[in-house]
């Protein structure tokens, strides 16, 4: 979801509130080398105050950048659809119908994007896509806080999935796909991801905090139901998607992740790999990253802000 531009700063600011918090990350890609994280915010603020708004933009040069809002998990569903034989032009309209008995709010209230699949990577059995669908009004909200009021240079709306997919795409393997899966407040977000595509993605409500919980047999079970969970989407995964084959979990940095790593590497009989921040990007301007806990919380801010069409 796209609005206008200007001439700005090179590379992305993408930032993400919830719980009266906000999540900033200001990327800049390289030609030939990693992407550079060139500041962060993890910090309190009240949305409901236009000034500490107004006052968050322009401490962080958020008038100055191109900037994304990423939703929460609790503002936006993403539905896999089968693909909708029509003209481009008419693609939107077209998955607006298809849903709308779906979504629990009415279509009219609601704004839609939509993630289309390369046709070289479906099998010939069916093809799908996904229709992002958010509310109006939260959509309307993000532009009123932050563009409308505080002139931050939002031109982007984004989500966690996407972002999840920005940073996958820089840790596949030419011709496999690839599992990544991350643990925040929100809870579980685990992806499927080739070529740089996004094939299928699940959530779960379980968060980084429960998986450090002291009491090992509580932890050991929900580390039982990730594993289930990864079972499942990878069977479903191959019924859909016979022609790509999957070869690696990795898992997103947080705190006391060691165990989780550990427990998928006795149960899961795929390769398992610990993910952290400096792998993908160039960490140098922003040497309090090294902390698994500060790379978890702005893990998928600094994922959207890998967007490259500027």
């Amino acid at each position: 979801m796209h609005f206008f531009k200007n001439k700005k700063e090179s590379g992305w600011a993408a930032f993400k509130t919830s719980n009266g918090n906000i999540q900033f990350a200001h990327v800049e890609r390289q030609k030939d080398s990693k992407p550079v994280i060139k500041a962060w915010v993890d910090q309190a603020l009240d949305l409901h105050s236009d000034q500490a708004v107004e006052a968050f933009v322009h401490n962080y040069g958020l008038d100055l950048k191109h900037c994304i809002a990423v939703l929460n998990r609790t503002e936006y569903q993403l539905l896999q659809i089968d693909a909708i034989d029509v003209p481009p032009a008419e693609l939107k309209q077209a998955v607006r119908w298809s849903i709308k008995d779906i979504i629990d709010f009415p279509v009219e209230e609601a704004t839609v994007d939509v993630l289309e699949l390369p046709d070289t990577a479906i099998s010939s059995r069916q093809h799908f896509m996904f229709a992002v669908v958010a509310r109006n009004q939260v959509i309307q909200e993000r532009i009123s806080s932050f563009l409308d009021k505080a002139s931050a240079g939002l031109e982007v709306i984004d989500i966690p999935e996407i972002a999840q997919r920005n940073i996958a795409a820089l840790l596949e393997k030419p011709n496999l796909g690839l599992v990544l899966v991350s643990f925040s407040d929100e809870g579980a977000l685990l992806t499927i991801t080739a070529g740089g595509e996004l094939y299928q993605s699940r959530q779960a409500d379980i968060t980084d905090t429960q998986l450090q919980d002291d009491n090992k047999d509580g932890r050991e079970m929900l580390f039982d139901s990730i594993v289930l969970e990864i079972q499942r989407t990878l069977d479903s995964f191959e019924r859909q998607f016979s022609q790509i084959v999957v070869n690696r979990i990795v898992v997103a940095p947080f705190a006391g992740r060691d165990a989780l790593v550990e427990f998928f590497k006795k149960n899961l009989s795929i390769e398992i790999e610990a993910l952290e921040l400096s792998d993908v990007f160039n960490l140098d301007q922003v040497p309090q990253l090294a902390d698994l806990a500060a790379q978890s919380r702005i893990f998928t801010v600094a994922g959207a802000a890998l967007r490259e069409d500027v």
